[in-house]
């Protein structure tokens, strides 16, 4: 495939968001082979597609992975980026949004706006982008526009207007009406997508009128003199509407509303014919974010700046290697130039670059600012890294992806396979950042954490099918803590070994308290006199240090503790290093067995978004759960509770949410603090662990 050079006035870039299955990567099928740029349409359900073509996208018969693709429309250059819908990956499109202006956000003529597209729909308010509205499926049983319509305009206000209708619905469907042009087209289905342009039906000559009376208004109040004009003549004229309304969709005062069908390619030169004539330019993006030593600021862009550009996608091809999704802000990225990784203080040169259209690649010298493109085989690039001329003193300012909300603790079913399990989750979390993966050393396991069980399910799929490594998963173990409660004075240990040779002797007495929370261990040598020799006192600190890591009355962590060294004696001859470690272990043992030791668990912040009519039973599995609610705030039809949760109360809290709202809700959580555990609940805790213990030391 062969594109002509655009300059960034000539580009479109836009990104294709909804929930789950509303069509978004049928109707890029569409859009391309509308404008040429694809042979044919490719089917999902045939695993056919020009775009999902990964193995599990093709299971799944869903969008797992942003995926790039290009037409052209009009002498001008649209890119578009198909994100995921599913909620575990709601993550993809907050990247993507980062680098496009315009969002194409799909709605199910049938089932209306869904929960996926009011979580993307936060993201595109975070970052201010134009905004457009298509309709899907006016094909579908059931389907109804004005119902569509009613809730587009519900949930996004009055700036919600319609530039094309449907033309029948369900098996009926057939065209659409630009009220913009007072034009009436029809379609083949499954055809090539250009309308044949017929007279407006005439039971839908008063609904055209009103309609397009009520769109000059809307565009009208974008510009004082149109309103003017309006309010002095009735009407404005149909360059002064197109005009105002660039406008208005530019500064977010306008969301166009255009209705079509993916599937059958009804209505969708419309679509592409408005994202030309409409959306703001990649030229109109004139500043970025960045981050300049530890200043997060806004900095100007153009064309003829230095180089800066984003690596906002990582993609790994099994035959080629990993290929970096790139935006250029300003400036070029040509092959054989050395630019620098700002994310990382390294040179990169730049080899192999690509227009990508799914499956497709079409070799390039450049890509300018404004467009988007891949870079292949870079030394150590990653997502969300900078690459910027050498002049250039900052980074573009990274996503923040969403944090993990389900986790489970993995091991390789074949011992001696670990390296492979890491390699394989490594390479993994290069192409999805919306997971993460860590060995957490007090509970002694590595914890796989992502949005949900899908995409858990999907990532061990992966690993066992692309890395051929198999894992099992349990439930991770709660990262409880051990602490006192109250001081104990003058605790005495004696530790003394005769073996034949060189013995060992060590006597100390320790005071125990409590910290405040959060203060953490403190050892204080309040030895005077000589008792115990200068050299030997780090050692007690030492010992006690190697038990604050094993634990004592569960085997979790002991913090916020302080252990002053008060009096102790020694043996001229077998006083050593290793005596008054064994002795400080122990002392301190003693100790906090008399110093009512407590457990304490981790407490998450807990942020839950639910349907007002949801949170009389969200309050209610919260309390069930020892939650502590703290606020409530109320958004249109969206309720926010806060509340302070176990978090071992929450290990299940995802699908128990979907199962209260019908998929409705969603929640972030973020650690909070630590706090004593009831003591019925921690009795089982300790219990459990003394269980572990004896079968552990049970002979085989």
């Amino acid at each position: 495939m062969n594109t002509k050079k655009y300059d960034a006035a000539s580009i479109r870039n836009a990104c294709f968001v909804s929930h789950g299955s509303v069509g978004k990567t049928t109707l890029l099928e569409a859009a391309c082979f509308t404008a040429k740029a694809l042979p044919k349409m490719g089917k999902i359900d045939a695993g056919t597609s020009n775009f999902d073509t990964r193995a599990d996208e093709k299971e799944h018969k869903m969008t797992i992975s942003t995926h790039l693709g290009f037409c052209e429309w009009r002498d001008r250059k649209i890119n578009v980026l198909d994100t995921p819908g599913f909620l575990d990956y709601l993550g993809e499109a907050k990247a993507a949004l980062r680098v496009t202006e315009t969002a194409v956000t799909l709605i199910d003529a049938a089932d209306g706006i869904q929960v996926g597209t009011e979580l993307v729909s936060r993201y595109i308010d975070e970052v201010h982008i134009a905004r457009l509205f298509f309709v899907n499926k006016m094909d579908k049983e059931n389907a109804d526009f004005d119902k569509a319509l009613g809730a587009i305009k519900e949930a996004f206000g009055t700036s919600a207007a319609p530039l094309t209708i449907p033309i029948g619905a369900g098996a009926n469907f057939r065209g659409v009406i630009d009220l913009v042009a007072k034009e009436a087209f029809e379609y083949a289905r499954e055809g090539d997508g250009v309308g044949k342009k017929i007279d407006i039906p005439a039971e839908m000559q008063e609904t055209v009128g009103t309609l397009r009376q009520a769109l000059m208004e809307s565009v009208a109040e974008t510009e004082e003199a149109l309103m003017n004009k309006y309010l002095d003549e009735g009407e404005i004229t149909d360059d002064e509407l197109r005009a105002g309304l660039a406008k208005g969709v530019l500064e977010g005062t306008v969301y166009p509303v255009l209705a079509g069908s993916g599937l059958l390619n009804i209505g969708v030169d419309q679509l592409l014919t408005k994202i030309v004539n409409l959306c703001p330019p990649a030229s109109s993006r004139t500043e970025v974010d960045v981050i300049e030593g530890e200043e997060r600021k806004a900095v100007a862009v153009k064309a003829g700046d230095p180089t800066v550009a984003l690596v906002f996608k990582t993609v790994s091809e099994e035959h080629l290697g990993e290929l970096n999704l790139v935006r250029v802000f300003s400036g070029k990225v040509a092959t054989g130039h050395e630019l620098t990784n700002a994310s990382r203080g390294a040179t990169e040169r730049i080899g192999n670059m690509y227009f990508i259209r799914g499956k497709e690649r079409s070799d390039t010298a450049e890509i300018d600012a404004g467009d988007i493109g891949g870079l292949l085989k870079l030394k150590d690039v990653h997502t969300n890294d900078s690459l910027v001329d050498k002049s250039i003193k900052y980074r573009v300012a990274p996503t923040a992806y969403p944090e993990p909300l389900v986790s489970v603790a993995i091991t390789a079913k074949v011992k001696g396979d670990e390296d492979k399990v890491a390699m394989g989750i490594a390479k993994l979390n290069e192409e999805d950042k919306c997971f993460s993966y860590k060995y957490h050393a007090d509970i002694r396991q590595s914890i796989l954490s992502a949005m949900g069980d899908i995409q858990l399910d999907i990532i061990l799929g992966n690993l066992k099918h692309r890395f051929k490594v198999e894992v099992e998963k349990k439930h991770p173990k709660i990262s409880y803590r051990e602490t006192v409660t109250k001081p104990v004075k003058y605790v005495e240990y004696t530790h003394k070994k005769q073996s034949g040779g060189a013995g060992q002797y060590a006597r100390v007495f320790i005071d125990l308290e409590p910290r405040a929370r959060g203060e953490g261990y403190e050892f204080v040598d309040k030895i005077v006199g000589g008792v115990i020799d200068q050299p030997l006192r780090p050692s007690v600190d030492k010992g006690v240090r190697a038990k604050l890591d094993e634990g004592i009355i569960a085997g979790y962590p002991i913090v916020d503790v302080r252990v002053s060294l008060v009096d102790g004696k020694t043996h001229p001859v077998d006083s050593k290093d290793v005596a008054f470690q064994i002795a400080g272990r122990e002392v301190f043992k003693k100790a906090f067995e008399s110093a009512s030791p407590v457990l304490l668990e981790p407490v998450v912040e807990l942020k839950v978004t639910v349907p007002i009519e949801y949170t009389g039973d969200i309050m209610g599995d919260l309390s069930s759960r020892r939650g502590k609610v703290g606020g409530m705030e109320q958004i249109g039809k969206l309720e926010t509770i806060t509340a302070k949760v176990p978090e071992a109360e929450i290990q299940s809290y995802s699908s128990t949410l979907r199962s209260l709202t019908q998929g409705r809700g969603f929640y972030s959580k973020t650690f909070s603090h630590y706090e004593q555990v009831p003591g019925d609940q921690a009795k089982k805790i300790i219990e459990a662990h003394q269980a572990e213990i004896a079968h552990h030391e049970k002979p085989e």
